[in-house]
């Protein structure tokens, strides 16, 4: 018995010397299976693809889909009672809970990147999208037309030009992001001199532009548009066609949970292949394209 006591102890220790989270020792399916409950994490301002409804419920494109994953995991464990809970939290802190298994599955617009594969796994991509910037209707036109991708001025498109257009401007990113890191970068190589602030919530970017304290937010494009086309100043703002990156979204989990992910991973592919994804892509954004379809079949695994 003490030898067994010293062997647990010094697992304990070894995890806690790697900085791995003890709960994370629990593999995904043997935590669900005991607890009765599947746990999704959801980001309340991510709308269209994870918010919270006027009713406080969790809604989105990527909610729906951690819900076909919890009706696929009744079927595969034999749960047909499987509670499903969820929690409200910040991206960051979701990644940070998926990570160490305080939530089962991250249901949010998590941009799939070396750097978070380090902390958490990825299912396969359930929405392209990127970086784009949010501006109002009368900004500086030659702001918009760099930030469009095009001339300063009428001529040709030169460094000078570009950087006096973006200097002392104030640019709003949301802390912790993929894009945060994007405009940093990009306006140190650059070398422009402009001030960039960081906010807690998309819906804070959105009020910093409309009431002029920033003169452009950044974020991912399909919550930019969601803000220009949907919120109460949508007639004042505008989302310029450019894509500044290119990212797939797609749904987190702990690491080393193969069964777990198959489980994921298996949910989506058959959305993908019969076509049922397609009902709850139209809830959210719009009829599929020919190459959203195609790109949805190319995803797919038999």
């Amino acid at each position: 018995m003490r030898c067994n006591k010293l062997i647990i102890f010094g697992i304990l220790v070894m995890v806690m010397a790697l900085g791995m989270p003890v709960m994370a020792v629990t593999q995904t399916l043997e935590r669900i299976q005991s607890s009765g409950t599947f746990n999704i994490g959801y980001v309340t301002d991510e709308a269209p693809l994870s918010f919270k409804s006027p009713d406080g419920e969790p809604e989105g494109y990527a909610v729906e889909l951690g819900q076909k994953v919890a009706e696929e995991l009744k079927g595969a464990l034999g749960m047909a009672n499987l509670a499903v809970k969820f929690t409200a939290t910040k991206l960051e802190e979701g990644l940070a809970m998926a990570a160490d298994g305080r939530i089962d599955l991250l249901c949010a617009a998590a941009s799939d990147t070396l750097k978070r594969r380090k902390k958490v796994a990825f299912s396969m991509p359930i929405y392209m999208t990127g970086t784009a910037v949010l501006l109002r209707k009368d900004a500086p036109s030659n702001l918009v037309r760099v930030l469009e991708g095009k001339s300063a001025y009428d001529g040709p498109i030169w460094r000078g030009s570009i950087n006096r257009a973006l200097a002392n401007h104030t640019y709003a990113v949301h802390a912790g992001t993929v894009t945060e890191k994007f405009v940093r970068d990009r306006i140190a190589t650059l070398g422009v001199i402009a001030k960039i602030v960081t906010v807690e919530d998309h819906a804070k970017g959105v009020e910093m532009v409309v009431k002029g304290n920033a003169d452009a937010y950044f974020a991912d494009r399909v919550i930019l548009e969601n803000y220009a086309t949907q919120s109460a100043a949508s007639g004042k703002l505008m989302v310029p066609g450019r894509f500044f990156t290119l990212e797939p979204i797609a749904l987190a989990m702990a690491r080393n949970n193969d069964d777990f992910r198959l489980i994921v991973d298996t949910t989506l592919s058959n959305l993908y292949s019969t076509g049922g994804i397609t009902e709850i892509y139209q809830r959210y954004f719009s009829e599929p394209s020919e190459m959203t379809l195609l790109l949805f079949g190319f995803i797919a695994r038999d």
